[in-house]
């Protein structure tokens, strides 16, 4: 009697390079799922914002603030809709040291980031922010980042605390003194919030200073 031989079959290289690109096609997508599942992309914001949502994290961790990242984003829908090479409008900030003091001056979106988060935490921790559910002091270092560190130390001096009120008042004031007509958004606070998913915030700005 003759046995017959089984038959061994191989995949053809076509189809084992299928099944390899799927098996990757499934590991990434289960990578990207753990990776993202804590966290929550802000409907509000464009695209462009939240492509920088890891650059953004990154710079708020240096500077001890990121459970602020869903306001940064909102800053940056703000100043820029994450348009441009200066995202955060950041260039004439303080700690812009690598190109002029002059809007748009930033050619780098990572140092427009870096110098923009660096400036806010600074506002926050003149604000004496304590969390984000700080309202009235948040207000403050919003407002601050747009007219800058000047604008605490006049409210220091009038009502010891943020109003829509003296945002204008600081903003005429300006113009007189540089002779401008115009002098940062009086208005910024209720920009910025219009981006940020705890509607509460832009609620309570609404009701108290419209």
């Amino acid at each position: 009697r003759f046995k017959m031989k089984k038959k061994k079959y191989k995949l053809k290289k076509p189809f084992q390079l299928l099944l390899a690109s799927l098996l990757f096609l499934l590991a990434f997508s289960f990578y990207q799922l753990i990776k993202n599942q804590f966290k929550q992309e802000n409907p509000l914001v464009s695209i462009q914002v939240l492509n920088y949502e890891d650059l953004m994290l990154k710079y708020a961790r240096e500077n001890d603030i990121e459970e602020y990242l869903e306001l940064l984003q909102a800053m940056m829908m703000q100043e820029s809709g994450g348009q441009g090479n200066d995202p955060m409008q950041s260039s004439e900030c303080e700690f812009n040291t690598q190109f002029e003091k002059k809007p748009n001056a930033i050619n780098n979106p990572e140092y427009s980031i870096q110098v923009g988060i660096q400036y806010f935490a600074k506002c926050l921790k003149q604000a004496n922010v304590t969390s984000i559910k700080d309202e009235k002091d948040i207000f403050l270092a919003l407002q601050s980042y747009n007219y800058g560190i000047g604008y605490i130390k006049y409210v220091e001096q009038t009502d010891k605390q943020y109003t829509y009120q003296n945002a204008i008042a600081f903003s005429q004031k300006c113009k007189k003194e540089y002779n401008v007509s115009v002098y940062g958004d009086s208005k910024y606070v209720y920009h910025v919030l219009r981006y940020y998913t705890d509607t509460s915030l832009v609620d309570d700005w609404l009701e108290l200073y419209r």
